[in-house]
Order: structure tokens, then C-alpha cells, then sequence
């Protein structure tokens, strides 16, 4: 995981200034699991810094993710979440109550997998959809067992 000093490097290298909107926003990131939206952010630090906007936290958001630490998700049709773990993994929606969890990914199926490709791929992201254990559980309950869908985005 990386610091918010590294975090400022990195921002600085890439030309931006230091704000202390984009320290907190950096704060907030590090050593975040829960892949926050940009609507999270905002209302989590609106309190303390009234005129912070979203035209920052994307821009910040998109400074960090060109640097290597941040990823920008978007497994959601509404909105996009950050992960500030770059580290190669994958991620798993559950189209029933939205939560979002990692996985791991093997850096040999990574490689394998661009290797196939006929692309010159920097960027790898996969997104697996379906339902958590709790919502299988409840739904298993309920009597009512799911439409098992298999989507495999490119």
C-alpha cells in the first residue's frame, strides 16, 4: 500500500498542485478496501472542506491512477469506484445489494492472459458479477434461487 507522502510525490510528478483538499482526499484513499465512489468522498469530506467538488476528486483520482496508485472501477452502471490498491486483482460485484469485493488474481493468469490477447494491453481489469454468499443465503431462504448469468466483459 502506498503513503499520502508517496501519494504527494506522485502527484507532484505529474505536474499537480498540493492542495490540502487533495492531502485529504489522499488520506481518505489510503488503505481504503471498501472502493469508495467519488459521491463517498465528497460527502465524507464536505464537513471539513465545504468547497472541495468533484472536479477535484476526479482529477485527483486520475493524477493517482496515471501514477500507478489508484484504480478507477467501473463495475458500476451509475457510478465509478476507487481502489487505491494497484496491486494485480480482480473484483466482484453483487448485483443484489451492490457490495463490491476483491479477489485474487495470479500474476501468471495475468500474464496469460494478456498474452493470448492480439493487443498491446497495459491495463488489465477483471469484474466478475453475481451474488455474495448473504444475498445467495437469503434468496436460498426465500425459496426463489437466482438466473444464473455468466457475462464476460473484453
Amino acid at each position: 500500500m502506498w503513503t499520502v507522502e508517496e501519494g504527494i510525490a506522485r502527484l507532484r510528478e505529474g505536474g499537480a498542485k498540493i492542495t490540502s483538499q487533495r492531502i485529504a482526499i489522499l488520506r481518505l484513499l489510503r488503505g481504503r478496501t471498501d472502493h469508495p465512489s467519488a459521491d463517498q468522498i465528497y460527502n465524507e469530506l464536505r464537513e471539513d472542506f465545504p468547497t472541495i467538488s468533484y472536479a477535484t476528486i476526479y482529477s485527483t483520482a486520475q493524477l493517482l491512477a496515471n501514477s500507478g496508485l489508484l484504480q478507477i472501477l467501473s463495475i458500476d452502471d451509475k457510478r465509478v469506484h476507487f481502489d487505491p490498491n494497484y496491486k494485480p486483482h480482480g473484483h466482484f460485484r453483487c448485483r443484489a445489494c451492490g457490495a463490491l469485493a476483491d479477489f485474487p488474481i495470479e500474476k501468471e493468469t495475468l500474464s496469460s492472459i494478456i498474452q493470448v490477447s492480439q493487443f498491446n494491453a497495459d491495463n488489465v481489469q477483471i469484474f466478475l458479477y453475481g451474488l455474495c454468499d448473504d444475498c445467495r443465503k437469503k434468496e436460498e431462504t426465500a425459496g426463489e434461487l437466482p438466473n444464473e448469468e455468466v457475462c464476460v466483459e473484453a
